[in-house]
């Protein structure tokens, strides 16, 4: 696995005057490609005055190009239900490294000036996430995003990186850690489906994969005559029917019981998000092609915190939303990228707790061949940040093609209110921030997905102006605090004198001396 950063430290949100350390894993991205995934440490840190520093140590791009230390000071947490909410961009100089072998000329980051970064973040008391944007694109074209833990938002395990050893009776195989097998099974007939390994720690990962394993599904013979597909769950199996088309034989999650797998894991999965799709790769194979039953099957159900299973023996009203693939074809044993939108059901409004996946070798039950194969890596919840419409006072503008610019032209002011934007995710939102340009007004857009993560978007119209006053200007989560003075002029951050600051955290006089 390609290595980003040898140390990570990063001081965020806490409720708590002592460090705390978290650990999970990190995600590296450049230009919006994932580069790097890594195991990494997250200090936590309060300020003697109440507030929190936020701290990144040894920050690299790739192995030969270390960047420095990066600093944020006095940054203010929100309580939000059970979390605790950070939003936050600051202007940064980053400080050298302290790398063995390095000095501090070797370290890119000094020379860079100042640069923007932006952390959105939720913590609770076991878990923290955080999305760290790295603004470079003046310097090195790169805009940088790092992704600390799931927060809720993604499966744990979702490349099926790591397994345990789960036993029944004298068999055994290996099980993605958070997933489950027939290994694992409950129900009256689990001894008997039990001897048979279904999964298998594979190192045939999906191109341009950061990880080095994958998960092996494979279908068997119950007393060399019964097919069993092979099944694996988030949730954990049950067979307690002869017949395998009885929905006494499923998957299930059943958020109640407490127990617990070989590796000390619950037989459910916590899920919050509301994903807008899922994305997974597999690699599909029969023994021997089934004309009749030809495919396999992928399905998603976010869920509240009652009892579910898959196939259903009943109509269940406990879910939110489905996302199904049951029409996964061979194609010659190739890898093939599925992208599954999840369907929400009209007019339910509960909140999801747990997700429950089952993938099968086969689609029907008890159908396939005795030796079908179905590969998966790298399942992801995906959550839509983009703009499916964009109107300047009710006239609709289309964006540059093969860019996130838009441009027209207006001979009169403009205002926040005057842009009406809809986005093209279930719980993403957009921030405006307006600008004063030479020749016209530049709108910095920002647009938030509900797992917090974001693209930036610009609109410029040519001949329009600021109002006088700055009631009508908003900053994103991510943008940068813009200077005005009384009278509601745009000034520079240098201004000395009374100053009225607006950015994400709200408008603020201050005195500047």
């Amino acid at each position: 696995m390609k290595q980003i950063f040898t140390t990570l430290c990063l001081a965020i949100v806490s409720t708590a005057t002592m460090a705390t350390d978290y650990t999970d894993m990190l995600t590296v991205s450049i230009n919006g490609t994932d580069v790097a995934q890594q195991p990494a440490t997250i200090v936590i840190n309060q300020q003697d005055n109440g507030l929190y520093s936020l701290r990144l140590d040894n920050f690299m791009l790739g192995a030969d190009m270390p960047v420095g230390n990066i600093l944020l000071t006095d940054v203010a947490a929100t309580p939000s239900g059970d979390n605790a909410t950070i939003q936050v961009t600051q202007q940064v100089n980053i400080t050298p490294g302290t790398l063995p072998g390095l000095g501090d000329g070797d370290y890119l980051g000094p020379m860079l000036g100042i640069i923007p970064i932006c952390v959105n973040g939720e913590m609770t008391d076991n878990a923290l996430y955080a999305i760290i944007s790295i603004d470079l694109t003046a310097t090195l074209g790169q805009n940088i995003v790092c992704t600390f833990g799931t927060g809720g938002y993604q499966l744990k395990n979702s490349g099926f990186e790591y397994f345990h050893t789960a036993t029944m009776s004298n068999a055994s195989s290996d099980e993605p850690n958070n997933w489950h097998s027939f290994m694992s099974c409950t129900g009256s007939f689990a001894s008997l489906v039990g001897t048979i390994p279904h999964t298998f720690i594979s190192e045939d990962v999906r191109p341009g994969s950061l990880g080095t394993k994958s998960v092996l599904i494979k279908s068997g013979k119950v007393l060399g005559a019964v097919v069993a597909n092979g099944t694996l769950t988030t949730g954990r199996l049950q067979a307690s029917a002869m017949v395998a088309t009885d929905t006494k034989n499923c998957s299930f999650t059943d958020p109640s019981k407490s127990d617990l797998d070989a590796n000390g894991d619950p037989f459910f999965a916590p899920f919050k998000g509301q994903p807008d799709s899922l994305a997974v790769w597999v690699r599909f194979s029969q023994e021997t092609p089934q004309a009749a039953h030809p495919y396999a099957t992928v399905n998603a159900v976010l869920i509240d915190s009652n009892y579910y299973q898959d196939p259903e023996d009943k109509a269940y009203d406990n879910y939110l939303a489905k996302a199904t693939c049951a029409t996964i074809e061979s194609r010659g044993g190739a890898w093939q990228r599925l992208s599954i939108p999840f369907v929400y059901e009209e007019g339910v409004s509960l909140k999801p707790h747990y997700m429950h996946v089952t993938m099968s070798t086969n689609a029907d039950a008890g159908q396939g061949t005795g030796s079908d194969s179905l590969i998966v890596d790298d399942i992801q919840m995906i959550y839509n940040c983009g703009i499916s419409s964009l109107k300047l006072k009710g006239q609709e503008i289309a964006p540059i093609e093969g860019t996130n610019t838009y441009e027209t032209e207006l001979s009169s002011e403009v205002s926040a209110a005057d842009i009406a934007i809809v986005t093209d995710g279930r719980e993403s939102n957009s921030h405006v921030s307006l600008k004063q340009m030479e020749g016209g007004v530049k709108a910095l857009i920002t647009v938030t997905a509900g797992d917090l993560k974001s693209n930036q978007y610009q609109l410029l119209i040519k001949g329009a102006s600021l109002p006088t006053s700055i009631s009508g200007i908003t900053n994103g989560a991510c943008g940068a605090s813009e200077s005005y003075n009384l009278n509601g002029q745009r000034i520079s951050h240098g201004q000395r004198g009374i100053v009225i600051e607006r950015g994400a955290n709200g408008i603020h006089k201050v005195l500047k001396k």
